[in-house]
């Protein structure tokens, strides 16, 4: 979550953003909704966002990212909570 965070503050140009977590059925849930967004098929290998990726793979997480121009920028991960069956 700390790098979508810091993702936000470089690229989103956000007048607000809006973080929640969740834990429910042994996984964790972040999201971070914000900014103007950005056309996704123009995200090369090795930004942010795939560092948030390679990050909750690693945790046996997941994440997933929705954007579009003009609408913001949602990403959502998810880990499974300590001490939960994964």
């Amino acid at each position: 979550m700390l790098k979508a965070l810091n993702n936000v503050a470089k690229y989103a140009e956000a007048s607000s953003t809006t973080v929640s977590l969740s834990k429910a059925n042994g996984t964790l849930t972040f999201t971070v909704t914000d900014g103007v967004g950005f056309e996704e098929s123009g995200v090369a290998h090795g930004t942010g966002l795939q560092g948030i990726a390679d990050r909750l793979d690693a945790s046996v997480g997941e994440v997933r990212v929705r954007s579009a121009p003009g609408r913001g920028t949602t990403v959502t991960g998810t880990v499974p909570a300590e001490g939960a069956p994964p």
